[in-house]
């Protein structure tokens, strides 16, 4: 808009239109591409069709608002029920054990080994026809293919059991033949199987081959990892060009929009965020029974629940009880799935748009007029009482819209390390986040951060070259095992996070040359010796971690001083005896210990 008596630049006019026309195209083009699919029978999410649960134009909006009032809401439910803001962590592992892992026995930590050694192993050795395959070998196999994705530009894959010599212009710059050979790598890749369950036999299952497989995630982090006091649900992809595949769908507006979807959720605490549930989107491929009931019904639908409201539960299935938060985008805006969650002890928050209607229960245009009225950056909360729980809109006034984010929950506080800017009038201003928005602005990226690292610098599902998709759903799983190990390692240390590509090379290496299953005499390096007779206590210096038996050095941390559990009382200690260095002791145990000794 052009300020009453200021000349007009026709140079910017002409850029501004011509910028216009080329993104009013680009629109037009995109949706001419999405018709054209639709028309092909494909399944199109292009972020605009309301969830089923909001499909209906709303035409109660005024009975709505008038039912509802403003206010600036003083007390959370979730605070005053005392939940704590705790970060997230491994059930049986420790940070510290974490830090000091080397890249296969963290691969193991986060990998669901369980369903390899208990199915995949036994029903691939159904296929093989020679020796059977153990965890070691399957070790071995995997690394192959860890260390074949982290090099482009070698189509062939025989080139990496080539006899002929290393030729630092052609061909693989290593090769194989040490750890497997060709023959016995291709075998494996023609048995490996990932399910041991009998296929239906009354209906078809286009996904039997995987179910096992993201059943076996799931189960794995359930028991494994206690996710942080806040989490994040977005969508992944997992891509395949085959539109024949099961569950093939596109997304416009990712960057590898064709293939399958992926309902994620991950947590992200210091920036570098953990999944810890998937769920695979089936479409109009989902199997159904003779009478027209879904053949494979999670609990949660059994029950009755609406399609968005059983999805979530699903998703957030491990924290019910918990009174921890997830943040999800506008397609999860539904305000029964909301109330249903904060029944089951889980707080959830939504951004909401304008999906063609607004979602029920939200009365969209009243509150844009209400807010409008506002200053930049001024905050109220919509406040409506649905079957005895307070139903929360909290809005926030923007440069040129009003952000809404629905939930159960929260307080309107300024976050003070969170400030943003808008370009408002040719001057810049600046305001604070309020907390809902605060927190769903540094979630909404961590399920992206880790689909960011699986692809990047070179994806291991694109390297991976098959035309059996249950291998490139595996992918998808190793990939996210892998970005997890990354975060999880960079978390125990305090430190940034490696780049995905160095951690594949060390862990592919630790694959190729590990010795699972193997009986090995005992090093004398690391034999845990004492290093003196003489019972003398003493105190780990700054920045010292666990004691390294080989090296007989304590390891380096960033962290200044470092706390393990005493080996006897398991109280949180800096303190050794100089006679064995790698185990914590207290000062009291530590007395106890000396006189044993000495008797």
């Amino acid at each position: 808009t052009n300020i009453p008596g200021e000349a007009v630049d026709p140079d910017r006019s002409a850029q501004t239109n011509a910028r216009s026309n080329i993104e009013g195209s680009l629109r037009a083009e995109t949706r001419e591409e999405i018709n054209e699919l639709r028309q092909q029978g494909i399944v199109v999410d292009d972020d605009n069709e309301p969830a089923p649960e909001n499909a209906r134009p709303q035409t109660v909006a005024e009975q709505i608002y008038a039912a509802g009032h403003w206010e600036k809401p003083t007390v959370c439910p979730r605070r005053a029920s005392g939940v704590a803001d705790v970060e997230g962590k491994f059930k049986n592992t420790r940070w510290d054990e974490i830090a000091d892992l080397d890249e296969l026995a963290l691969f193991r930590v986060c990998f669901p080994e369980k369903w390899i050694v208990g199915v995949v192993i036994p029903k691939t050795n159904e296929a093989l026809e020679e020796k059977p395959l153990d965890l070691r070998e399957f070790y071995v196999w995997l690394g192959c293919i860890f260390f074949m994705s982290s090099f482009q530009g070698i189509e062939d894959r025989d080139l990496w059991w080539s006899t002929k010599p290393v030729d630092m212009f052609d061909g693989a710059p290593f090769r194989l033949n040490e750890y497997m050979s060709k023959g016995r790598f291709n075998d494996v890749m023609a048995a490996i199987r990932y399910t041991n369950d009998e296929a239906p036999l009354f209906f078809v299952d286009r996904f039997h081959e995987v179910r096992e497989m993201i059943e076996a995630f799931n189960d794995h982090y359930s028991s494994e990892y206690l996710p942080s006091w806040l989490s994040c649900i977005d969508e992944s992809m997992n891509t395949w060009l085959n539109k024949f595949c099961p569950g093939f769908m596109c997304v416009p507006r990712k960057p590898r929009p064709f293939g399958n979807e992926y309902h994620s959720i991950a947590d992200g605490d210091g920036g570098k965020p953990i999944m810890w549930r998937i769920n695979l989107v089936e479409g109009k491929d989902r199997p159904k029974l003779g009478n027209g009931r879904w053949a494979f019904e999670t609990k949660w639908e059994r029950q009755g629940y609406t399609k968005t409201a059983a999805l979530l539960l699903e998703m957030t299935e491990p924290l019910h009880g918990t009174g921890k938060m997830v943040t999800g985008d506008s397609g999860f805006c539904v305000a029964k799935a909301v109330m249903d969650l904060h029944a089951k002890g889980v707080y959830f928050q939504s951004l909401i748009k304008k999906r063609r209607y607004w979602p029920a229960q939200v009365p969209g245009d009243q509150i844009d007029a209400h807010m409008m009225t506002k200053g930049l950056g001024e905050t109220e909360t919509f406040v409506q009482s649905i079957e005895g729980v307070r139903f929360l809109v909290h809005c926030t006034r923007d440069s040129q819209y009003v952000t809404k984010i629905m939930s159960t929950h929260g307080l309107l506080e300024e976050i003070q390390d969170h400030p943003t800017w808008r370009l408002v009038d040719g001057e810049w201003k600046t305001f604070k986040y309020a907390e809902p928005l605060s927190r769903h602005n540094r979630a909404k990226h961590w399920v992206d951060d880790v689909n960011n690292r699986r692809h990047a610098p070179i994806g291991l599902e694109e390297m991976w070259r098959t035309k059996w998709w249950p291998n490139r759903q595996f992918t998808f799983i190793l990939s996210v095992v892998e970005v997890n190990c990354v975060q999880a390692r960079a978390r125990a240390r305090k430190e940034a996070s490696e780049p995905t590509l160095t951690f594949r090379r060390k862990l592919a290496m630790r694959m190729l040359t590990n010795r699972i299953g193997t009986v090995v005499a005992p090093s004398p390096l690391r034999v845990r010796t004492r290093t003196s007779t003489n019972h003398v206590h003493r105190k780990r210096k700054k920045h010292e971690g666990l004691w390294d038996y080989t090296t007989r050095k304590f390891a380096k941390r960033k962290t200044e001083y470092i706390r393990h559990p005493c080996v006897e009382c398991g109280k949180s200690t800096r303190s050794y005896c100089q006679c064995d260095p790698g185990r914590a002791l207290c000062m009291m145990c530590f007395g106890v210990h000396s006189q044993e000794q000495d008797c």
